[in-house]
């Protein structure tokens, strides 16, 4: 992209976006529909970024049903967990925390225990260098740092088969 424009965030599922250009000092403002609510912030900025690019200040937010799990967290240190760690997590669970950290800080994130069911239920985590890190199995994933001040984990489970989830802690 030229280096004067974020390009379009994204749209919303459940939800619509206000503001439809993308250049340096432009808004988009979401909001939900009936029966959501957002988590993360409802209005994002373009801003000049380090070298000649330009970047949203903040990752695209998310709509959530109004029983969902997930949620935006911040500070600078916490725990997040799969839905009723450490007993086993239910079927067909769609689950999005994000992670805000202070602008120009990054994030920890080391995981304590970690137990899905192979191929089949997965956590991916966004906001790394690249693209997206994607866990699932037995095997303890190796910590994973973020390249802005945000982390999104989102965790998907399908209809059979559960497991005890996982658990990790987070620091700014």
């Amino acid at each position: 992209l030229p280096s004067h424009t974020c390009g379009n965030p994204g749209r919303l599922r459940n939800g619509v976006q206000q503001g439809t250009t993308f250049n340096i000092g432009d808004r988009v403002r979401y909001s939900c529909n009936p029966g959501f609510f957002l988590e993360g912030h409802a209005l994002l900025t373009c801003q000049a970024s380090s070298g000649h690019g330009a970047s949203w200040d903040f990752p695209l937010p998310v709509c959530r049903a109004d029983d969902a799990c997930g949620g935006t967290l911040r500070g600078q240190s916490g725990i997040i967990s799969s839905p009723h760690f450490p007993l086993e997590y239910g079927n067909n669970a769609d689950c999005t925390w994000t992670i805000l950290a202070e602008p120009g800080d990054t994030i920890a994130l080391v995981f304590m225990d970690f137990q899905l069911e192979d191929g089949y239920d997965v956590l991916e985590v966004a906001g790394t260098e690249g693209s997206s890190l994607w866990f699932t199995g037995m095997n303890l994933p190796a910590p994973v740092i973020s390249s802005k001040n945000w982390l999104r984990l989102h965790f998907t489970s399908d209809g059979n088969h559960r497991q005890k989830g996982f658990s990790a802690q987070y620091q700014g």
